[in-house]
């Protein structure tokens, strides 16, 4: 039965009454809420499917007027750049032992480490590429980076590395060599943390009943035929007679000098080798130390001025090749490599620091460094070294080495040096004569 016109007036009085009553229950309440949900099933309108409104999340909060956002630094990885000798891919003991060192540090932090290989010159090299990194790409900086005496100095002039106070507190331990602490002070500010060096030594036969002097000068008077570099184009090994004889290579404003009395010296004890026949005419066509070196295997040399890398690094084949043996110098050169923090966050450069120490430590820097035939610059370190008959040597060497001049003062002296030796060698000249035209030549 349909209902009647009445009963569907009512209920539709019904539910506007009840509508009114909870329209004013609302006005009552000041728009809170019920304290009981009534459902309504006629009031009830479709769920929206379009997206809540914007106004429903949750704003950021604004930055005060003037205020910088800094980003949090991204601490879960740690990049460090190498030359190529360090790099702990290698398939060495050396690169092995790296790769365990920062993989044990990576764990213990619960991070990743980075390690990127550059070249030491050219236009990918670690200061050019340290140098366009800075300028193009500063959030992907090396955290550390090792880099050559020369390419620190440039570094730090450049202000792509930076100091901090626990590296001027770890160069403050008295168990660093000089040349290290050389490296590391540039302009009076601590830069780096030293790693090793690679110095120049006097090697001979170790059989031999007459071991050389310890005198760079006294080419004449040691047995045999000596052999060197002459036509190397940085003239290494005049540059040592040179500053043996107490010479120096600058002056107070830093340009390049040579003065007459050392460069006569050095120049006469040439002159003398060759005259009393020491020298061997060899010299006078290598131009790097890895000639030199291979000659002394082969015994066209009894004596001859190489780095100790090659000594340290040399596997005898059991062949007729001489055991070699190192006098213990006075004086030396060489070269050296360092670490330094190459990104300038403060919270980056705490957790570079603590795998700094790690990497500085002397009994990893022992057995490490030894591995790479590198000497390094503590003198613990060296102690610890499983190298006994060439330990005394060695220890001496390190002990007395100095560091090559800056690149540009190198650059201009070794033309100059390298033309010197080959006039005395090859051309017979005097050497009064030649230390004076030397001199003026790079006036």
């Amino acid at each position: 039965m349909k209902p009647t016109k009445f009963k569907r007036n009512h209920s539709i009085l019904s539910r506007g009454w009840l509508v009114a009553v909870l329209l004013v229950m609302l006005l009552v309440t000041g728009c809170e809420s019920l304290p009981i949900e009534i459902e309504i099933p006629w009031l009830n309108t479709p769920e929206s499917t379009e997206p809540a409104s914007e106004a429903f999340s949750t704003p950021s909060p604004t930055p005060e007027p003037g205020a910088t956002v800094t980003p949090e630094p991204d601490l879960d990885a740690l990049i460090i750049w190498l030359p190529p000798e360090l790099n702990p891919q290698n398939e060495t003991v050396a690169g092995l032992m790296l790769q365990e060192k920062l993989d044990n540090f990576a764990a213990d932090n619960s991070i990743k480490i980075e390690v990127r290989v550059k070249s030491r010159t050219g236009g990918g090299s670690l200061i050019n590429s340290l140098a366009a990194t800075s300028r193009a790409a500063p959030q992907i900086l090396p955290d550390l980076v090792v880099l050559s005496a020369p390419d620190l100095r440039l570094a730090s002039q450049r202000d792509l590395i930076f100091t901090h106070e626990h590296i001027a507190e770890l160069m403050n331990d008295a168990d660093w060599y000089p040349f290290g602490r050389t490296l590391s002070l540039i302009e009076g500010q601590v830069n780096a943390i030293p790693l090793f060096t690679n110095p120049l030594s006097m090697v001979y036969h170790q059989s031999s009943l007459l071991p050389p002097s310890n005198d760079w000068m006294d080419l004449d008077e040691n047995f045999g035929i000596f052999g060197f570099a002459a036509d190397d184009t940085q003239a290494k090994f005049l540059l040592l007679l040179y500053l043996s004889a107490g010479g120096e290579v600058m002056d107070a404003q830093g340009r390049a000098v040579l003065e007459e009395e050392p460069l006569l010296t050095a120049l006469t004890a040439l002159k003398d080798g060759q005259t009393s026949l020491h020298i061997s005419e060899l010299s006078i066509s290598y131009q790097t130390e890895e000639q030199v070196w291979t000659a002394f295997l082969n015994r066209s040399f009894d004596t001859a001025v190489v780095p100790v890398s090659l000594v340290l690094n040399h596997e005898p084949n059991g062949s007729e090749q001489p055991e070699p043996a190192m006098t213990l110098p006075e004086a030396t050169i060489g070269n050296a490599m360092g670490w330094a923090l190459a990104n300038p966050d403060p919270a980056r450069q705490e957790l570079a620091l603590e795998l700094l120490d790690e990497l500085s430590e002397s009994e990893f820097l022992a057995s490490w460094t030894e591995e790479l035939g590198l000497l390094p610059a503590r003198p613990s370190a060296l102690r610890a070294w499983n190298e006994e008959e060439l330990k005394p040597a060695l220890e001496q060497i390190a002990q007395v080495t100095r560091l090559y001049p800056p690149e540009d003062v190198l650059n201009r002296l070794g033309p100059a040096l390298r033309n010197a030796t080959l006039l005395i060698l090859r051309d017979g000249a005097d050497p009064l004569e030649t230390a004076r035209t030397t001199i003026e030549s790079i006036r």
